[in-house]
């Protein structure tokens, strides 16, 4: 055994790098994982596991036979070998690997630049599947017929491959500088692996755009625009022709919704690069740092509130930031009147109501149309999240009182009271924020909606005569706002319905840009 085969990483159990090996530093660093470490202990790691391996044939092949012995034993023989006391040993582990694979491979393996992503969930390390790698080359040569030496190839790719996803999966916990190199190398070397395993030719396409993916990532920290716009371009494209392949073969279908988020996050990174490339933003990186802040924020845990934790909803977040640095650079926001150096973001939504008033013949059915207001930073509010009063204009709580005879004759013409609202809303039109900073939204079209119909349905619990109808987002408006301190002050248009959400976020747990 040649000394490149003698060296491994101890920390992730991969094969070490030619160059590394070959080098006469006592240090050598890993490719894969990133580690460095000394040359002896990596020659150390590789001697136990293959006395490891050594010790697991002694127990699974019949006495008296050892793997050196393999070509002057008779090929019928060693067929026998591998189909009663090494198929056995090895299949349930074949499986098990397998369906380890299959779950690592359902979720999302990218995350953007400046931003960290949560390990894929295994039951094995990468240096177990790296070992499990070895073994597997070790008992080859026992594998005399063509479909048992094309099982055990296969499980030889799908395992080295195994092993790369679960280093890459743990790069996506950090930003450790040049980790974008390593995941593209890991990648393409997975892809290479799985492009040759039956039926598995398009999760290597998959494998093999993400690792160009990386590279853009890599370009773009690196100051190289117009090569990540390239780059990020192919890879988009190779996912969606992934993706089509992939459709075609039923096994792999479980990759769908990741493959989705993979290119939606690509496409991300694109519209980046051409806020640069247009000329639209001058700092790359600075728009980076801002998505790694919005993706680096601790959502309260809230019952009925898992929708927080989907990454999905990251690509609206992300098309918000884009509109605002896109506004700052001569495009527009839907913006209110009014003073203020800070436009904060808020959801307007649009209710339609019915209430009865009056008696006996006096008696009639009033319409109502009012405008409800959602900060867009409420997802970070625990309070709006448990109680939806908290996270909106709360209009039925400052309803206008009526005398008790203006009731019985009927003329109420309200129960709610947000009409300083309506006309700060109307006052919105598209515009550029200037030299304003502007509050980054928070949250997502179908949260805001979903917190105004739970503040509804609380609403129609305590008002018997009210009749709801289904409330519709008009737009995300940018109210100038006055910060003192840490305290955000609205505009007295507000007259009372300031949001409590907007009062306990304050501007320190916000992202202002």
């Amino acid at each position: 055994m040649d000394d490149m085969l003698e060296l491994r990483c101890k920390y992730c159990g991969a094969p070490l790098d030619k160059a590394d090996v070959e080098s006469e530093s006592p240090y050598v660093t890993c490719r894969s994982c990133g580690t460095t470490q000394q040359r002896v202990d990596a020659k150390a790691y590789m001697q136990q596991m293959m006395g490891q391996i050594q010790s697991w044939i002694s127990r699974s092949i019949p006495g008296g036979f050892t793997l050196s012995q393999t070509e002057n034993v008779d090929p019928i023989a060693r067929h026998n070998i591998f189909i009663n006391s090494v198929k056995p040993a090895i299949d349930p582990e074949i499986s098990d690997y397998r369906l380890g694979l299959n779950s690592a491979v359902s979720n999302p393996l990218v995350v953007l630049p400046f931003t960290k992503g949560d390990a894929v969930r295994t039951n094995h390390s990468s240096q177990q599947a790296f070992e499990f790698n070895a073994k597997l080359k070790s008992i080859e040569p026992l594998a005399v017929d063509d479909q048992y030496r094309r099982m055990i190839t296969d499980a030889e790719n799908m395992s080295s491959a195994y092993a790369l996803l679960i280093n890459n999966s743990n790069l996506l916990t950090d930003t450790t500088p040049g980790r974008f190199a390593l995941m593209a190398n890991n990648f393409a070397e997975a892809a290479a692996s799985m492009s040759k395993v039956t039926d598995y030719a398009p999760l290597g396409m998959r494998l093999q755009a993400l690792s160009g993916i990386c590279q853009a990532s890599d370009m773009i920290l690196n100051g190289d625009v117009v090569g990540c716009s390239v780059k990020m371009e192919q890879g988009v494209a190779a996912l969606e022709k992934s993706k089509m392949d992939i459709l075609m073969v039923p096994r792999l279908a479980v990759m769908l919704r990741a493959v989705d988020i993979e290119i939606s996050q690509a496409k991300t990174l694109m519209e980046i690069t051409s806020l640069v490339t247009a000329g639209t933003s001058k700092d790359p990186l600075k728009l980076l740092e801002t998505l790694s802040s919005v993706t680096g924020l601790s959502y309260p845990r809230a019952q009925g509130w898992n929708c927080l934790e989907n990454k999905e909803r990251s690509s609206e977040l992300f098309r918000n930031i884009e509109e605002i640095v896109s506004a700052r650079n001569g495009g527009g926001l839907r913006i209110c009147s009014g003073p203020g150096d800070v436009l904060y973001p808020f959801w307007d939504i649009d209710l339609k109501y019915s209430f009865t008033t009056g008696t006996l013949f006096s008696k009639r059915s009033v319409e109502v149309s009012e405008d409800i207001l959602v900060p867009a930073t409420f997802t970070i509010s625990g309070d709006a999240l448990r109680n939806p009063r908290h996270g909106l204009t709360d209009i039925f709580a400052a309803a206008p009182e009526s005398s008790i005879m203006s009731r019985i004759k009927g003329e109420e013409d309200s129960i709610s009271g947000g009409a300083g609202i309506g006309r700060l809303t109307d006052s919105a039109s598209e515009g550029n924020p200037g030299s304003r900073r502007v509050v980054v939204p928070l949250s997502t079209r179908m949260e805001a909606t979903r917190l105004v119909q739970e503040y509804l349905r609380q609403c129609s619990n305590t008002h018997s005569k009210l009749k709801l109808s289904r409330p519709e987002i008009k737009s995300l408006v940018y109210i100038p706002c006055s910060l003192s301190g840490d305290v955000i002050e609205l505009p007295k248009e507000f007259d009372g319905l300031t949001p409590g959400a907007v009062r306990e976020l304050g501007a320190s747990r916000i992202v202002i840009i």
